[in-house]
């Protein structure tokens, strides 16, 4: 048995989304130049039998720029499968992604809440009935955004975003330029423990922080910078 190729990756697709759905997580998009960048390493790697992320002499980030990707970050999975008999299309798909799930570090880069895009390239070794598989994730460039926390106040004051607490000392304005959406929470003065409303920053959006009777006050504004 012979799968049909483009199918295989097709229903690796498919079934990645599933996966994610059931799992609460974003649906991912198929992307040309991940698509590109997954089919030409699975290739070289059924051509030269060789089985590693670096295979080739390069890193996945290196593989995915040279295709004119441009990504805030990436991940990768690989997958070999073989048998004397072959495999159904479907069957090989199914094979790869269970074989993913199952593992604690593939089944982490398919979870990862915050990729939006996917690519898949799937090779047969010459002569053999043995294929490779490749997937990639991405999240592109263009989701990037930044940020300011313009703290007007004589005291620093500690803020939460992305699950890390920094400070912001007085007088002070960082610009903060990140890809990964996330929540912004403000430390209260008076108790330390207080939290602040949540906040969900995006491009040019600016906050102010003042302290007024002792209290922290936070305005958000849409400013250009």
């Amino acid at each position: 048995m012979t799968p049909d190729l483009p199918k295989v990756e097709m229903y690796i697709f498919d079934k990645t989304n599933i996966f994610r759905k059931t799992n609460k997580l974003g649906l991912v998009t198929r992307n040309e130049l991940l698509d590109l960048a997954a089919r030409q390493f699975a290739e070289y790697l059924a051509k030269t039998g060789k089985f590693s992320h670096t295979a080739d002499g390069k890193k996945p980030a290196e593989r995915i720029s040279a295709t004119g990707y441009r990504y805030c970050f990436i991940s990768e999975n690989l997958s070999f499968r073989g048998r004397v008999r072959g495999f159904t299309t479907q069957e090989l798909a199914v094979i790869a992604v269970e074989g993913w799930k199952k593992s604690p570090a593939h089944r982490r880069n398919m979870m990862q809440p915050n990729m939006t895009e996917v690519g898949v390239g799937v090779a047969k070794v010459p002569g053999k009935q043995n294929y490779m598989s490749v997937q990639l994730f991405g999240r592109p460039d263009y989701l990037r955004y930044k940020f300011k926390i313009r703290n007007t106040s004589d005291k620093k004051v500690s803020y939460n975003f992305g699950g890390r607490t920094r400070y912001v000392p007085s007088r002070a304005i960082l610009t903060i330029t990140t890809c990964k959406p996330g929540k912004l929470k403000f430390v209260g003065i008076k108790n330390e423990t207080e939290i602040t409303e949540i906040y969900m920053p995006k491009e040019g959006f600016e906050y102010t922080l003042s302290i007024s009777k002792g209290e922290l006050v936070v305005s958000q504004r849409v400013a250009r910078f």
